[in-house]
């Protein structure tokens, strides 16, 4: 993973976040309006009109925006060391979309900055299963797991990134401190060595190195390695992370190279849906560095999301021409394509950037989605397949696999690879909903696996108290011919809904409440209206915030 991709990332998750049919219902929780009597004049009132700003358009949003609305908040609070406020609202932007990995993972930062560890782990835990490409995430689970004693976990998740053509240091380096406590001193030194080699200048890791050496019994090694000691960390970009600290911070907070620098400020401005003052960012880098195909891209994907086609087809064409092979160059092209309606133009695109970098996630999950959309499911479950490999157990990519291999008449396929995962982690909520509405659904379940379906979804009913899981016990209620009970199962989900402000989904919830009441047993796992089956196009934020200046230099 190169350190022009770590941004990427972190750009895909603010521009283009997985909105997963299904998230758990919860209540809200009040957030606390904390005291700022003793904060600068200045950082006080930011915070009021960020609270102001907030409780104006709590009432009149719902699902994935208002997760979007909680967030932003608790990231100014936490910004401002309002721990306690800051936690209450990421809980409140998790429960509307629990699937959301920025959300989960801001959320484990926040729990060690208060010193809780265990509930750390947990969100990391939750956090990676979303989205395991972005290594920040990968990284502090590890580091989550070697401060609770788990070295072999671990090591496990480290050694998927640390490959020959790897280009981050730090999973490296932890490597190295795994071996090294497990007294395993020559691959220490290996992987110590490999470290200092991407990162020359972190000179801390010369004095572990030392201590490997001296394990090994090279003593001429060590005291050449202990003469170079510093004090100098390996880095790890994480634009995502950094958010929780502010454009504040100090300059050794942020990327050292000015390219890596002005994408992390731009990705934490995208992030607060502040779109001018991340392309004037932008624009101050292109002064610099004119023709630089990530620059270019990176705009493109910025315009597009503020409503500026135009620019974004502009600075999208010139992406690549200036890096016709550069493959993030070829995506930012596709996805404004997308977005102004050339589906053509977008599969082409997304398949060219795949073929330049067959890592990416996000092309595949893009092309994917116009692959559903435009009635190929098939051929949409050929790439969530590919996204599941790229990033096992990834419970979105599954459940889209699922839609796509039911709407294409091979639900039975759904049900085996719903099975390979439950062998994983029988006790996953997520997943034996997933095999309820399955086995409920699929016409060629056998009864026994229907029965099996029957027991999962009254023992998940009863422990989670969230809409979607109602529905799936509905269904099993349904495939019993328990009618009656399906749809007052299915009423009761709806009721979840309106409870918790999510109104706008009653209508899918209604397709299979009038089938139940038909004593019509519903052929697919979700409603013909799921954005499962019909994933929206593309297109810009309909709400940006009003533009800012941006940060002086």
């Amino acid at each position: 993973m190169t350190p022009r991709l770590l941004p990427a990332l972190a750009l895909a998750l603010a521009l283009a976040s997985i909105s997963p049919a299904g998230a758990a219902d919860a209540p809200l929780k009040p957030v606390p309006a904390p005291d700022l009597s003793k904060l600068p004049a200045k950082q006080a009132e930011d915070l009021r009109a960020a609270r102001t700003s907030f409780d104006k358009v709590r009432e009149h949003q719902t699902g994935e925006v208002l997760a979007e609305s909680y967030g932003l908040l608790g990231t100014a609070y936490a910004r401002q060391g309002f721990h306690d406020a800051a936690a209450v609202a990421f809980d409140d932007a998790i429960a509307l979309a629990p699937r959301a990995a920025r959300w989960l993972y801001l959320r484990a930062l926040l729990a060690n900055a208060q010193r809780q560890p265990a509930a750390a782990r947990g969100f990391l835990e939750r956090a990676f299963a979303q989205n395991a490409s972005y290594l920040p995430i990968r990284v502090a689970l590890a580091s989550a797991k070697i401060e609770a004693g788990d070295l072999d976990g671990a090591r496990t998740l480290l050694e998927v990134v640390a490959k020959p053509d790897a280009e981050a240091a730090v999973p490296f380096a932890m490597l190295g401190d795994i071996a090294l406590r497990q007294r395993r001193y020559a691959e220490a030194v290996e992987r110590y060595q490999r470290a200092l080699a991407l990162d020359p200048q972190a000179t801390r890791l010369q004095a572990r190195l030392a201590e490997a050496y001296t394990g090994a019994g090279n003593a001429k090694a060590a005291a050449e390695a202990r003469a170079k000691a510093g004090e100098a960390a390996p880095k790890l970009d994480d634009p995502v992370g950094s958010s929780l600290i502010g454009a504040s911070a100090p300059a050794a907070d942020l990327p050292s190279d000015p390219l890596a620098r002005a994408i992390a400020e731009a990705t934490s401005l995208v992030a607060q849906r502040q779109y001018d003052a991340a392309r004037q960012r932008l624009d101050a880098a292109l002064k610099q560095k004119p023709n630089d195909p990530y620059l270019l891209a990176t705009l493109a994907r910025i315009d597009a999301a503020a409503g500026d086609l135009a620019a974004a087809k502009t600075h999208a064409a010139a992406a690549v021409a200036a890096g016709p092979n550069d493959a993030l160059a070829l995506l930012a092209q596709a996805v404004v394509a997308e977005m102004a309606g050339d589906d053509q133009g977008a599969e082409a695109g997304y398949g060219k950037a795949i073929g330049r970098d067959t890592r990416l996630v996000e092309p595949r999950l893009r092309l994917a989605d116009l692959l559903m959309r435009t009635a190929r499911p098939q051929a949409a479950a050929e790439q969530y397949r590919a996204l599941l490999t790229l990033e096992p157990g990834t419970g979105a990519y599954l459940m889209r696999l699922v839609a796509a291999q039911a709407a294409a008449g091979r639900c039975a396929d759904a049900l085996k690879d719903v099975n390979a995962a439950l062998a994983k982690d029988a006790n996953s909520p997520f997943l034996l909903e997933l095999f309820v509405r399955v086995a409920s659904t699929c016409p060629a379940v056998r009864a026994e696996e229907k029965r099996m379906a029957f027991d999962y979804a009254g023992k998940i009913y009863r422990a989670h108290e969230v809409a979607p899981i109602g529905e799936a016990y509905a269904l099993a209620l349904a495939a019993s011919g328990k009618w009656d009970d399906a749809v007052k199962t299915q009423e009761g989900a709806m009721f979840l809904l309106v409870r918790n402000g999510r109104g706008d989904e009653l209508p899918a919830y209604r397709e299979f409440l009038d089938q139940f009441k038909a004593h019509k047993l519903p052929d697919r796992p979700w409603p013909a209206s799921s954005p499962l089956y019909q994933p929206q196009r593309p297109a810009p934020d309909p709400k940006p915030v009003a533009a800012t200046p941006a940060p002086k230099k």
